[in-house]
């Protein structure tokens, strides 16, 4: 692996959507100056950077690999783990960009515009409201949406997201039908059971090995998927 590939890789990335970058981290910044100026959108301007994230992941390679919209994927003699790293990396360089203009935007709104209308301070704690999405579940979820942005090849954000929601609400749907089954009415659960295996140490102690082993799996077949495209 290459590191020059790599660095150049970044370079023609941002020369190649500079533009598009530029306008993420200018709506990003409006939103969180507005959403904290006042006591409206802040969790809107809070969600916003993820949101970005995600549909940046979800159509990354969807993207990269065609050639009229993403030169540097041909022009460059880069392998495919060149090319898998390169997209971890603008994600990441990306994400931690958004979440200091984030930042920035919310204090400047907090403490410059908010006081010139004396509302007040702030109704949510800043630095915990967006810091506390930053979690093992947020990057794992990342690590899905690239892999669909390369599995599925046309509207790879809306059918991964799809995908998701199916899964969620069917997951939702099967527990809910087998506490159904076993209990006759939900309604006549003893209050004092415990059916939430959330509760169980092993979750509670070491759920960001789930995470974790989660991400690596999608990050796993993210690369093997690349492999296949160069065949």
């Amino acid at each position: 692996m290459n590191i020059t590939n790599i660095i150049h890789l970044f370079r023609a990335y941002f020369i190649e959507n500079k533009r598009t970058l530029l306008i993420y981290c200018l709506i990003t910044f409006v939103v969180a100056v507005l959403g904290f100026s006042t006591n409206t959108m802040q969790i809107v301007a809070v969600l916003l950077p993820y949101f970005i994230l995600y549909w940046v992941a979800g159509t990354f390679f969807q993207f990269a690999l065609k050639g009229g919209s993403s030169t540097h994927f041909f022009s460059l003699p880069v392998t495919a783990g060149e090319k898998f790293i390169h997209a971890i990396t603008i994600i990441l360089t990306l994400g931690i960009t958004l979440l200091a203009v984030t930042f920035v935007g919310a204090y400047a709104g907090a403490y410059l515009i908010r006081p010139l209308y004396n509302i007040g301070p702030a109704i949510m704690q800043m630095d915990t409201t967006i810091l506390k999405l930053i979690n093992w579940d947020s990057l794992s979820s990342l690590s899905l949406f690239l892999f669909g942005s390369i599995y599925f090849k046309k509207n790879a954000f809306i059918k991964t997201w799809a995908s998701i929601s199916g899964i969620a609400i069917g997951v939702t749907v099967y527990f809910m039908g087998l506490v159904f089954l076993i209990f006759g009415n939900l309604g006549k659960i003893d209050q004092s059971m415990n059916i939430n295996i959330v509760d169980y140490p092993f979750f509670q102690n070491y759920y960001y090995l789930i995470t974790i082993a989660f991400g690596v799996f999608f990050l796993s077949l993210t690369y093997l998927r690349l492999r296949e495209t160069e065949v």
